[in-house]
């Protein structure tokens, strides 16, 4: 107990100060997720931008510690974040003893079940399309598709912050959007062969191969 103490608190105040360093709020702890947001209680134009940012230095920062809390603790540490936008309530919120500063609403629920759909790709970082459109340039995106989530029927288009504009962007992004667009356009075992071209070194890929080949096998009535 208190090894595992001493790694969340220093986990935590670490990604904690890269969220307050975007000038973020961080909501609150639960267990070792952080549930943070911006644009409130001051309003922030730049909010998505600096939501991504967040992320971005959140996923370095975790990186360039990974070796020393596995050295210190036996544990290689990794997470996923959700990131969205759209409007929420934010307020003191509970009971008349106690009360916290917080937000709540659909909005803030679809970041959530991003964050949990990173298992699905293999991915660490998703964010909805509109965080995609509202963050502006300055960033390079790749688009891992469009899914479903628990509680909404319509899709949500959503991708996946690969660093910011300026950076080499990955040599195999072209690939990627190609076998994409293939998968797209509905001609599935097409898909799935350039999809396996990347799958040795990408999780998303690997997720993408195998969905097209089964695809392939038994073709959707619609598409």
């Amino acid at each position: 107990p208190p090894e595992l103490t001493r790694l969340l608190n220093e986990y935590l105040t670490a990604m904690g100060r890269a969220i307050l360093d975007q000038g973020g709020y961080v909501d609150k702890y639960i267990g070792d997720a952080i549930v943070a947001f911006w644009n409130a209680p001051l309003e922030q134009p730049d909010h998505a931008r600096r939501a991504v940012m967040a992320a971005l230095e959140c996923q370095r920062i975790l990186a360039a510690h990974r070796e020393k809390w596995a050295s210190d603790f036996g544990a290689q540490i990794h997470m996923r974040i959700g990131l969205n936008t759209g409007e929420a309530v934010v307020g003191n919120m509970g009971s008349e003893e106690r009360f916290n500063y917080t937000v709540l609403g659909d909005a803030a629920n679809l970041a959530s079940r991003l964050e949990g759909a990173n298992k699905f790709f293999g991915t660490y970082t998703m964010a909805a399309d509109s965080v995609r459109q509202a963050a502006g340039d300055g960033f390079v995106w790749r688009r891992l598709g469009r899914i479903r989530v628990v509680g909404r029927q319509t899709p949500v288009t959503v991708w996946e912050p690969l660093g910011l504009d300026g950076a080499a962007a990955p040599d195999w992004l072209p690939s990627y959007d190609a076998a994409l667009a293939l998968a797209e356009q509905g001609r599935f075992a097409d898909a799935a062969v350039a999809f396996e071209a990347l799958a040795t070194f990408d999780a998303a890929s690997r997720v993408h191969a195998d969905r097209c080949r089964r695809m392939a096998a038994q073709p959707p009535p619609a598409w």
